[in-house]
């Protein structure tokens, strides 16, 4: 038996352009947002169940809400649509490149070739996955193999070759490419595997910020972030562990993702798996721990980015440090439905802040740029330097 991966580079052209995973791109039946809402909802939640068992959870759900239940009815069937066409794609390249060999332990193959990659070395584990760090035979950019340590029923492997082929359909300069991913047998069972850029870059800063100055230059790293995110959740997708260590700084100031959210990828490829177990026990948003994966959406991430705007302003009480509380209480409102809808959302909130007629007036602050510490210290010399002057114009004129 060779080893084969259910890999998909290239995004298969029978599925339908304008709906990815059963959400549409393009103009809803639906008449606001809500009741949008309330139908991705019940599609995540008919997700859940077995196919033969939806319709009727649909009808019971739904009620008399015909236009309801068509529109997530619309939903199901595409999805399905796209599920059958990644399923049917034949399968890009083996993982191993000697197919002679039947099992491969890649733990003790330093220097092996393996798809269209070499192997380099070890590096720390994360969570879920064992991570190698490869170079592209063809001279591609540097990346890193993620391999789930957790073995795959057929139908489980399934369901991660069309999650996969999400994550290949990610296009923004803020996030890591994913190369290839799917699933792969290496002697122990199909396991979940990706191929993502690596990204290095020193960790974006997590405690207050020092000053009024560095607080804007945080912010302003954070909105492309927020716009990376938004590519996420344009797709359905979210990225569930946003921390500073994987918001990275580089060379150039630009910041980018670490990983594209290949954690909650998985989890919502398999809902009752270790993936979606600790993706539950990640903390954060307070729907986290009690709903499905599939359930979950970018409203978690803007949770995530609130909290760190909350840290960033602690002990500040300027204009801009007031504009960004009220930012991060709506981004961390404990009903998600009262917290922005995606990154892009929060983005836009974050940039109105940074409007040239704020910078303009924290620049005529002489003080914008200095520590609370510093400015009260200043403060005080200014003060007593007055007061001596007054004394002495006093003894002169009097």
């Amino acid at each position: 038996m060779s080893l084969v991966t259910l890999c998909f580079k290239h995004r298969p052209p029978t599925i339908p352009i304008l709906w990815i995973c059963g959400r549409r791109l393009g103009a809803r039946n639906l008449n606001t947002t809500k009741d949008q809402h309330r139908a991705d909802q019940i599609f995540a939640e008919a997700l859940d169940r077995p196919p033969a068992s939806r319709p009727a959870f649909i009808e019971t759900t739904c009620g008399e809400d015909t236009q309801l239940r068509d529109e997530v009815t619309e939903m199901l069937a595409h999805y399905a649509c796209a599920e059958d066409a990644l399923t049917k794609t034949r399968t890009t390249h083996r993982i191993s490149g000697r197919p002679e060999i039947e099992q491969v332990d890649i733990r003790t193959d330093t220097g092996r070739t393996v798809g269209t990659c070499r192997l380099d070395g070890r590096l720390p584990d994360d969570g879920l996955f064992e991570r190698w760090g490869t170079r592209r035979q063809d001279d591609g950019p540097a990346a890193v193999l993620s391999l789930a340590r957790q073995r795959l029923s057929l139908d489980d492997a399934r369901q991660v070759g069309l999650h996969a082929a999400m994550l290949l359909r990610l296009d923004h300069p803020g996030l890591p490419r994913v190369l290839e991913a799917g699933t792969v047998d290496l002697g122990r069972g199909p396991e979940a595997f990706f191929l993502v850029e690596r990204i290095d870059g020193e960790a974006i800063a997590e405690t207050r910020a020092t000053s009024t100055g560095e607080l804007r230059r945080r912010v302003e790293q954070l909105i492309p972030l927020c716009d990376a995110l938004q590519e996420l959740h344009f797709h359905g997708l979210f990225h569930g562990r946003l921390t500073t260590s994987r918001m990275l700084s580089q060379d150039k100031g630009e910041v980018r993702l670490a990983d594209p959210g290949l954690l909650a990828s998985l989890a919502r490829a398999i809902p009752d798996s270790a993936a979606a177990e600790k993706l539950r026990d990640y903390g954060g948003a307070p729907e986290r721990p009690v709903l499905s994966p599939l359930a979950l959406d970018g409203r978690i991430d803007v949770f995530d980015l609130g909290r760190l705007i909350e840290q960033w302003i602690e002990g500040h009480n300027g204009p801009l440090a007031v504009e960004l509380g009220r930012i991060a209480d709506k981004a961390t409102a404990h009903d998600r439905q009262d917290r922005y809808r995606g990154g892009g959302e929060l983005g836009d909130q974050l940039q109105s802040v940074l409007t040239p007629s704020d910078r303009g007036s924290e620049m005529n602050d002489p003080l914008s740029g200095l520590t609370p510490l510093t400015a009260t210290l200043l403060m005080v010399i200014i003060a007593a330097a007055a007061f001596v002057l007054g004394v002495a114009l006093d003894g002169w004129l009097f």
